[in-house]
C-alpha cells in the first residue's frame, strides 16, 4: 500500500508538471479545447438527425442512444487524454526516449502515461459527461441503473487502456506499422459503440462480443441499466461479465507491453 501511495503521488507530480507546461500558452489551450469540444459535438449530431428522421433505431429512443454514446465517449475521452503517450510510442522508440526511461528507477508505464498528459482532451470528456448526465436524467434512471452506467464507464476505461497499451507493445516489433489497427479499435470502436450492437450484422455482433469484447464496454451495461437484457435476447448474467472482460483486455495490454520491454535492446542512438 505504501508503494502504491508513492506511485500515485509521483503520478500526480508528473501530471502536474505536464499541465503547467501546457498552460504556459493558455490561449492555445483554450482554442484547442474548444475545437475538440465542437468536433465531438459533430460526432453526436448524426445520432440526433437519425432519430429525428426515423423516430427510433430498432426500438432505441434518442435518450437511450445518447446514454450509449455518453458512456463510450466519456471512457475513451479519459483514456485518450491520460494515456496519449502510448499512442505515440513508436516515435519514442525511434527517438531513444525509451532508453532514458529504462535508466530511471520508476516504471516505464508510469513515465509514458505522464509524458503527454493531454489536458485539452477535457473538452471531449466534458461533452461525453454532459450527454451522459442529460440522458440519465431524462430516462429517470434509479440508483441501480446508475450503478450499471458507472460500471460501463469504468470498464470502458480499462478496455481502452488495454487497447492503447497493446498498440504500444506492438511497436516494439513493427515501429508504427500497426498504428491503424489500434485506431480501428479505439476511434473506430468508440464510433461503433455509439449505436446498439443489435443493429449490426450477426457476424459483426459475434466479433465484438466473443473475439474483441467491445460490447462489454457499454452495450451490456446499458441494456442492464435499462432493464432490456431479456428483451435483447441475452442471459441476465452476461452484463455482470463486463468488468471482467474489460479487465482482461487491460491485463493483456500490460502483459504485452512488459514483454516488449523485456525484448527491447535499445534504439542504438
Amino acid at each position: 500500500m505504501l508503494a502504491l501511495g508513492r506511485t500515485l503521488q509521483l503520478f500526480g507530480v508528473l501530471v502536474g508538471a505536464s499541465l503547467r507546461s501546457q498552460m504556459q500558452y493558455r490561449a492555445s489551450f483554450l482554442i484547442r479545447s474548444g475545437v475538440d469540444f465542437l468536433a465531438i459535438v459533430s460526432d453526436f449530431a448524426p445520432i440526433y438527425f437519425l432519430v429525428e428522421r426515423f423516430g427510433a433505431l430498432q426500438g432505441w429512443s434518442f435518450a437511450e442512444l445518447a446514454l450509449l454514446y455518453g458512456m463510450v465517449a466519456t471512457s475513451w475521452g479519459v483514456i485518450e487524454g491520460a494515456l496519449f503517450g502510448f499512442e505515440n510510442f513508436a516515435a519514442y522508440l525511434i527517438e531513444g526516449r525509451v532508453d532514458r526511461w529504462l535508466l530511471r528507477p520508476r516504471s516505464v508505464i508510469l513515465q509514458v502515461s505522464t509524458f503527454q498528459f493531454e489536458v485539452r482532451k477535457l473538452g471531449r470528456i466534458l461533452q461525453g459527461v454532459t450527454v451522459l448526465g442529460v440522458a440519465a436524467w431524462f430516462l429517470g434512471l434509479d440508483a441501480a441503473a446508475v450503478g450499471w452506467v458507472a460500471m460501463g464507464v469504468l470498464g470502458g476505461m480499462l478496455f481502452f487502456a488495454g487497447v492503447v497499451m497493446l498498440g504500444a507493445a506492438s511497436q516494439f516489433w513493427t515501429l508504427g506499422h500497426t498504428s491503424e489497427l489500434q485506431n480501428m479499435l479505439t476511434y473506430g470502436g468508440s464510433a461503433a459503440l455509439s449505436y446498439p450492437v443489435s443493429v449490426y450484422s450477426q457476424w459483426f455482433r459475434r466479433i465484438v462480443t466473443y473475439a474483441i469484447p467491445l460490447a462489454f464496454v457499454n452495450y451490456f451495461p446499458a441494456i442492464a441499466a435499462l432493464g432490456r437484457t431479456a428483451e435483447a435476447g441475452w442471459p441476465a448474467w452476461l452484463p455482470w461479465l463486463s468488468p471482467f472482460a474489460c479487465l482482461g483486455v487491460l491485463g493483456l495490454g500490460v502483459g504485452a507491453f512488459r514483454l516488449g520491454l523485456r525484448r527491447y535492446e535499445s534504439s542504438g542512438t
